[in-house]
């Protein structure tokens, strides 16, 4: 069975592969490392997002995040969590 695009994002939160390399107003820039491969993206706050993923090639006009531009959410909630 295929993992789901939640599933993936949730595995790449678990295994450390998320890196917040910046943080604006409106936007978090991230690196995920998922496999052999290093994607760059911007996830803004209005919904929207920007990967070099295909799947953001073709969808970073959308709200419909890629597993990639999910981890970064979760990431990003995960952190203002109080420890």
């Amino acid at each position: 069975m295929k993992e789901t695009r939640a599933e993936k994002a949730q595995r790449l939160v678990d295994g450390e592969h998320v890196h917040l390399t910046g943080r604006g107003t409106f936007f978090q820039n991230a690196q995920v490392y998922s496999g052999w491969n290093i994607y760059f993206l911007t996830l803004y706050t209005n919904g929207h997002f920007h990967c070099t993923c295909n799947y953001g090639s073709y969808h970073s006009h959308t709200d419909d995040l890629c597993a990639h531009a999910l981890a970064v959410k979760l990431m990003t909630e995960k952190e203002k969590k109080p420890c």
